[in-house]
């Protein structure tokens, strides 16, 4: 109906007449808005605005530390087992002439050897760049050698550690798989689990054997590689032995062995003469001929490599052998004991970060090295490049030698792959020739020093090395430009037996105490790197680990994985959290971990990105080489053991004091203190680590300084947390409620029996009020007037001031039939109207029907049954949408069906049904006047006159069988003022008749369902915005995967109960699933209505009926 005169009007709820209200609320408004907006500028530009914080000097300039030293390769400097060759060889020589000759056994099974040229490459478990060589190169390769089997005791167990991408891959490239068969248990060989095998029972053997079958055969692989080593000559023949029935075993399964043979006094224990007739393939490790722990020399000399060459392939099938070529290298601090393993990227990236003025590779070595400092510790550099490895492989060619193995994928040199074609005299093509000398800065990452606290430098730019041939033909080089990758600067060794405990995730209540506990009965001090949302919640455990000496570091506010964010939110992800730790403890930090150990061993400098942002921010970023994966909750003694097996390789221990059950952390922790007493390590600080202070790492803040800055924060966080509690303890309650609630009406629906029908055939009136119903009116009257209803029936519209063809309409039909009657006034509103027609009805039972509505035959009949029944007061029919021409018409016509209808299936039974709809409905008119008639105080008169109804103790019930069919809005803008209006109706209905609420006359109706409408569509849907943007807000912090449960859980109700209601509708189940893309619209609008009739409500404004502009769209419905 259209908007009514402002003097005509009545005091409706909500009313303010004298004005004074809404200026008043409004002015308290606008200040409250502008100190909120203001504080949220300033909250908010502390959060992007990154804290000052000052790192040590010495701890950030990592890169300029490093010094070339100018130091040339003492003369004869070669290691003790370079002329190890030569006594081999005449050894070997004096024992032929011993030896008696004798009949040759008969021949063995073996598979045929390869007349083409074997590549075999090795390849490491656990390393990036190991699997992208592999991909980058696997059509150079025929064999792939994997690390996947160790021997780890005299029983023959084994370990596994396999790669579960490479079968795959190796079938797809035509490559032989040959895993790797060690006796190399973490960094220590295990020799005496060869030697008790070998010296065993049979039946241990053929166990042992049956276990490496088994695990070739599910993989599909061409044999075994067996590296053996520090085993004691005197067990030589039961080697032999168990070697030879292992080779038995392989070649009937059509397999092959290959046996790793090392140069040196590692060839004592291998019987030549005996394993020849079975090995398929020796492999000889040509490198490494100065070890780990040997003073620095060269890697693989030439007089070395050619030496042992010839030596092992003397009198030998050359064809059987194959030749493992190096390409790696060592850094020796001096004066320590053991050398680092490197990768040819981390030699380039030291040579140039030291500034090395070239490298030349020559005679007599024909090695390449460098010495540079490291402050005050001096380093030799050995590595093996391209030029070494051409050389080598001319002479393995020249010896016709079977092939050549590459120890290592993911170390090597890339230029090898280019120069597997290179001819025997060096003379190089052009485009080769560039290949090899210029020297690429990829994204390879390099590492440079020792110690888990890293920083980052992602420059890269490429090198070059100028290639010769020497006078004796051999391939020279010197190294005229290093090529720069990104780096990763190490430091934070700390001494031998220093080592430091840290904790990720906390604080937890239930946890973090324990720990604490702990700590401080063992006088321990540790670090704890602290997730934002966790120290909001609880701040004074973050006061307390403070207080207790203990370190703090940033681990983020919400814990996503940095490598999947934007720039802009790793930042906003670090600051909130420091300056809340700043806010919480007067103390920053400077210490940062990334989350889920995402960076710890980066392979893609995508992962630098967020170590470098946080280098950007002044923080230190310390990651962990001890990893018992307690989070994985694998049970104390296997934590225990793990820190145990770990502790060689560096000195920061990870645990974990929140994220989940952290019993066994708890419980292990104990234990993992005594066994580092015990083991002589003390535990200190990361502070103590890196050489500084508590106070360096973590600098109190100044009394006087950024004072305002902290104010701001301090209210911001406390509002923040405030808000976050609220929406959380919302989200919780409600999801019960909704579960609940679901629970209750599904069990109501279920239980709904519909009555016998009965013969009620009293006079009726039919009361309809019209505005502008020209094109429906109609249709509406000769449906109603073709009714089954035996009794008599009046039809009373009354015509609203319409502007359009509806008055004539009724006039024309009224001629045709004389029960109906037309009653015209000025345009006064749909209430005023409804008033008008029920002072003219003249019977007991009147029937209220929109003028857009159409009836069946039968639903008058159905509608007016329970009549029959004197205790009945009102009856609801049941309201269907026509119109389905639109998506938003048809999402309307599923919303009448699972909540109107659903809900008054289930209310009918505990007679807290809270509308009569005004659409299809019937009331006995006697208890209409005892109601009150017809209020105009609200815009839902039939909900009004419903619970007026329910306070004179007048039973309504529903009869779904009573169906009419009403036009629905087709446009979200027209639902949206349809829905606006029931909103504010139903707003001042629940106002005015909150008496009825938590009362206990009233029973369901005031304990079920008006607390229902209160919540469920008023207090929810307003909430839901706030709640939407929480959710919105989470997404990138990666706390959606606590919301998503709450989401899940609504949506999964609106989906039983359609699913529910289809099902006793009789329509097809499938309409169910149109809840989920409707709630995407309905949410937005529902929102933005509950919204807009609080506002006006607040105002005391008028509001206007408003009107549906009809489209005629209802099938005409016999």
């Amino acid at each position: 109906m259209p908007q009514v005169p402002p003097e005509t009007l009545t005091p409706f709820v909500f009313s303010d007449p004298a004005g004074k209200r809404w200026p008043r609320l409004r002015l308290i408004l606008l200040i409250a808005g502008v100190l909120l907006f203001l504080g949220t500028v300033l909250f908010v530009q502390t959060l992007f605005v990154a804290p000052q914080m000052r790192v040590p000097f010495s701890l950030r300039q990592l890169k300029g530390q490093l010094k070339a030293l100018q130091k040339e390769n003492p003369a004869g400097q070669f290691s003790p087992t370079s002329l190890l060759w030569q006594k081999f060889g005449q050894a070997r020589q004096a024992a032929k002439k011993l030896v008696v000759p004798t009949p040759a056994p008969p021949a063995r099974p073996r598979k045929k050897s390869l007349n083409s040229e074997v590549r075999l490459a090795f390849y490491t478990n656990g390393d990036s760049y190991s699997y992208a060589s592999l991909q980058q190169h696997a059509g150079q390769i025929t064999h792939l050698c994997p690390e996947w089997m160790t021997v780890i005791n005299g029983m023959g167990d084994l370990q596994i550690d396999a790669d579960p991408r490479l079968p795959k891959l190796a079938a797809s490239k035509g490559i032989a798989l040959m895993p790797l068969l060690t006796n190399l248990v973490g960094d220590a060989w295990q020799p005496e689990a060869i030697e008790n095998l070998a010296h065993g029972p049979q039946n241990r053997q053929e166990r042992f054997i049956n276990n490496v079958l088994a695990v070739l055969r599910n993989v599909k692989a061409a044999g075994v590689v067996v590296d053996w080593e520090q085993i004691d000559p005197a067990y030589k023949q039961d080697i032999a032995g168990l070697i030879d029935k292992f080779a038995d075993a392989l070649h009937y399964d059509d397999k092959e062995l290959w046996l790793c043979v090392q140069p040196g006094q590692e060839l004592d224990y291998i019987d030549f003469e005996n394993l020849s007739d079975n090995v398929d393939r020796f492999v000889a490790m040509l490198f490494d001929e100065t070890s780990d722990i040997d003073s620095p020399g060269p890697l693989g000399s030439r007089s070395w490599f050619e030496g042992w060459l010839h030596v092992l392939l003397e009198d030998s099938d050359t064809k059987r052998w194959i030749i493992a070529l190096g390409s790696y290298g060592y850094d020796w601090t001096i004066g320590e004991k053991k050398a680092e393993l490197i990768t040819f990227p981390e030699a380039m990236s030291r040579a140039n970060n030291a500034e090395v003025d070239g490298a030349e590779i020559k005679g007599p070595s024909y090695n390449p090295y460098f010495y540079f400092e490291d402050g005050d510790k001096e380093h030799a550099v050995w590595f093996l490049d391209v030029v070494t490895f051409l050389n080598e492989l001319r002479e393995v060619r020249d010896q016709k030698a079977g092939g050549f193995a590459l120890y290592r994928l993911g170390s090597e040199d890339p230029a090898i792959w280019d120069a597997l074609s290179v001819p025997r005299d060096f003379k190089i093509d052009k485009q080769t020739r560039q290949s090899l000398e210029v020297l690429e800065g990829t994204d390879t990452i390099t590492d440079v020093g020792d110690g888990e606290i890293v920083t980052v430098d992602e420059s890269r730019s490429d090198g070059r090395r100028n290639l010769a041939v020497d006078s004796e033909g051999y391939l020279t080089g010197k190294y005229v430009k290093f090529p720069e990758f990104p780096t990763l600067y190490h430091q934070g060794a700390g001494g031998e037996h220093q080592v430091a405990i840290t904790f990720d995730d906390g604080p937890d209540p239930r946890w973090t105490p324990k720990i604490l506990d702990i700590l401080k009965a063992a006088n321990v001090k540790a670090a704890f790197f602290l997730v934002g949302v966790n120290a909001e919640r609880y701040p004074g455990l973050v006061r307390r680990i403070v207080n207790e000496g203990h370190e703090i570091g940033n681990h983020t506010y919400y814990h996503p994985n940095l490598a999947l964010c934007w720039p802009e939110h790793v930042r906003l992800e670090l600051n909130a959290t420091q300056l809340l730790l700043e806010t919480i403890t007067g103390r920053a930090t400077t210490l940062f971990r990334p989350p889920y150990a995402a960076d710890t061993d980066p392979s893609q400098v995508s992962e630098l990105a967020p170590l470098q942002i946080a280098q950007e921010l002044n923080y230190l970023v310390v990651l962990e080489s001890i990893d018992p994966q307690d989070w994985a909750k694998p049970g104390a003694d296997i934590i225990l053991q793990r820190v145990k097996q770990q502790r060689r390789d560096g000195s920061i221990i990870l645990l974990h004091d929140a994220g989940g059950d952290r019993s066994q952390t708890v419980a292990a922790l104990p234990r993992i203190l005594d066994w580092l007493h015990t083991r002589g390590d003390t535990i200190v600080a990361v502070s103590t680590l890196l050489g500084t202070t508590r106070d360096a790492l973590m600098p109190p803040l100044a009394e006087r300084g950024q004072l305002m800055t902290r104010i701001v924060s301090n209210t911001g966080f406390r509002i923040y947390h405030a808000t976050e509690e609220f929406l959380w303890a919302f989200m919780i309650v409600a999801t019960a409620l909704v579960v609940g609630r679901t629970l209750v009406v599904i069990w109501l629906a279920s239980r709904f029996r519909r009555k016998a029908k009965a013969d009620f055939a009293e006079p009726i009136s039919v009361v309809i009020a019209a505005y502008n119903e020209g094109k429906v009116i109609a249709e509406t009257l000769r449906a109603l007037l073709t009714s089954d209803y035996k009794g008599e029936i009046e039809v009373i519209v009354v015509d609203d001031g319409s502007r359009d063809e509806t008055a004539s309409e009724v006039k024309q039909a009224a001629r045709v039939d004389p029960r109906i009657r037309l009653l015209q006034q000025e345009n006064r509103g749909k209430a005023r109207a409804l008033q008008r027609g029920l002072a003219a009805v003249h019977h007991a039972v009147v029937v209220f029907i929109d003028a857009d509505t159409q009836c069946q035959r039968d639903t008058l009949p159905r509608l007016l049954g329970p009549f029959a029944d004197e205790r009945i007061g009102a009856v609801s029919g049941h309201a269907k949408v026509g119109n389905l021409r639109t998506f938003i018409a048809r999402c309307q016509a599923l919303e009448y069906t699972c909540g109107f209808n659903l809900d008054r299936r289930a209310y009918n039974r505990w007679n807290c049904i809270t509308v009569v709809p005004g659409a299809i409905s019937a009331i006995r008119k006697d208890a209409i006047d005892q109601a009150g008639g017809l209020s105009l105080q609200t815009l839902a008169e039939d909900t009004d006159l419903t619970l007026s109804l329910h306070k004179h103790q007048q039973r309504i019930v529903y009869v779904p069988d009573a169906i009419a069919w009403t036009e629905a809005p087709e446009s979200v803008r027209t639902l949206a003022r349809q829905r606006f209006r029931w909103a504010y109706g139903t707003l001042q209905c629940l106002w005015k008749h909150r008496d009825m609420v938590f009362n206990w006359n009233y029973r369901a109706l005031g304990w079920f369902s008006l607390p229902s409408i209160w919540f469920f569509q008023i207090i929810l849907v307003a909430v839901t915005p706030m709640v939407d943007l929480f959710l919105l807000a989470s997404l990138p912090f990666g706390a959606w995967r606590e919301v998503m449960p709450f989401v899940i859980t609504f949506l999964a109700m609106d989906v039983i109960l359609a699913t529910l209601a289809c099902i006793l509708e009789h329509e097809p189940i499938v309409r169910a699933w149109r809840i989920l893309p409707m709630r995407l619209i309905y949410r937005p609008m529902l929102s933005y209505c509950i919204w807009k009739a609080i506002l006006r409500a607040v105002k005391g404004a008028w509001v206007s009926w408003g009107k549906l502009e009809r489209t005629a769209s209802v099938p005409v419905r016999a």
